[in-house]
């Protein structure tokens, strides 16, 4: 589901990622930050078939808005080595 609006979202991504890249090499952040579009995900298919139905099951739909207070910024180390996304917070930086 897109987070709306879309700008404080990218604007706080943009700057951790500035950050980041300011402390180990900005070439160490390889990402393109254009790709990015802020959203909540709701699953995520990692069997083989037809999404079509996942698609509009969540097309059907029409989720009040949530308000959202973002406190802080973790930085993470991800992978996906078992098929599923799993992290662990390197560092944590509080916001306000």
């Amino acid at each position: 589901m897109p987070a709306i609006p879309a700008e404080p979202v990218q604007r706080l991504r943009a700057a951790t990622r500035t950050a980041i890249g300011r402390v180990v090499g900005e070439d160490q952040v390889p990402e393109d930050p254009s790709r990015y579009r802020p959203h909540v995900s709701v699953a995520y298919l990692t069997a083989i078939g037809p999404a079509e139905p996942y698609i509009e099951a969540v097309r059907s739909i029409a989720p009040e808005p949530a308000v959202v207070t973002i406190t802080h910024v973790d930085l993470i180390e991800m992978h996906r080595d078992r098929r599923m996304y799993e992290w662990q917070v390197v560092a944590r930086m509080p916001l306000g």
